[in-house]
């Protein structure tokens, strides 16, 4: 399998985005908008849509798509209020509409490719953009961890406290809509939602502190990412899939395993008694 370069870099960009996701993506979830991960990743599929159609870089405009659809996602929340959910919904379906619209304009061979991603046919410059947002990604949850936890505990004490919760809120969002745009690309406009949240959601079950929650949520992003290479290469899938479904599977797996190990402590406690 690693006779061949482009399995090696698959797995260079897959162990680099599985660190990215959960890191960038713990915070969306504790915050309970999962669903603006939907949102942005259709915003980055419109994004492509409208680079193939006018000859402009994708990535590139999948990226600039996906940062204002999250600077709207905002406005839209904050106009909402106790509603804002309603601002995801918005984005999100128009999102839907523009992508839809113009894959008819766009080669049907290399719209789908996006679908699902192409990490075994990565370029070089993709592999350096990848290495570059995780680099700024660790210095961001290294230095800002304190004021980030902070804020996830309670914005308005945070705010109080000092700590400039705007300009955080505002440069994670700016992070976080990179790394959908960019994700989009190596496993899929469909598949890097599921991605983002699924081993935050799966580390969650295991209900320890916050520390403990982000390094297992790493744990089962790296299983996920680099465990759909190594089966799709065996088993001909597509790798972005085969990530999605090793992540719902590590899930439901963590589920029944705390459901029955609550079930026998029960179990062991009553026969005590």
């Amino acid at each position: 399998m690693f006779h061949y370069e482009f399995m090696i870099i698959a797995f260079v960009v897959a162990t680099m985005l599985a660190l990215v996701f959960p890191l960038l993506g713990g915070p969306v979830v504790y915050k309970k908008l999962s669903s603006s991960g939907d949102a942005l990743a259709h915003s980055s599929l419109a994004g492509i849509a409208i680079g193939l159609v006018s000859g402009l870089n994708p990535m590139l405009i999948s990226i600039i798509t996906c940062v204002v659809s999250f600077l709207i996602i905002g406005v839209l929340r904050r106009k909402f209020g106790k509603h804002a959910e309603i601002g995801v919904v918005v984005v999100l379906s128009g999102a839907i509409a523009l992508s839809g619209i113009l894959s008819g304009y766009a080669k049907a061979a290399n719209f789908d490719s996006y679908l699902f991603g192409s990490i075994l046919l990565l370029s070089y410059e993709e592999v350096y953009v990848v290495a570059g947002l995780l680099l700024v990604t660790l210095l961001f949850s290294i230095f800002f961890y304190q004021r980030q936890l902070h804020c996830l505990y309670s914005e308005e004490e945070a705010h109080i406290s000092g700590i400039k919760t705007g300009w955080l809120d505002l440069l994670h969002s700016l992070l976080f809509a990179l790394a959908v745009a960019i994700g989009s690309k190596a496993v899929g406009a469909l598949v890097v939602s599921s991605m983002v949240v699924l081993p935050t959601a799966s580390a969650l079950l295991l209900r320890k502190g916050y520390c403990f929650t982000l390094f297992a949520s790493l744990g089962y992003s790296l299983l996920a990412m680099l465990g759909g290479i190594v089966a799709s290469y065996y088993l001909d899938w597509k790798p972005g899939a085969t990530s999605a479904g090793i992540a719902v599977s590590a899930l439901l797996i963590t589920l029944i395993v705390r459901a029955l190990v609550t079930f026998f402590k029960k179990k062991a406690l009553a026969s005590r008694g």
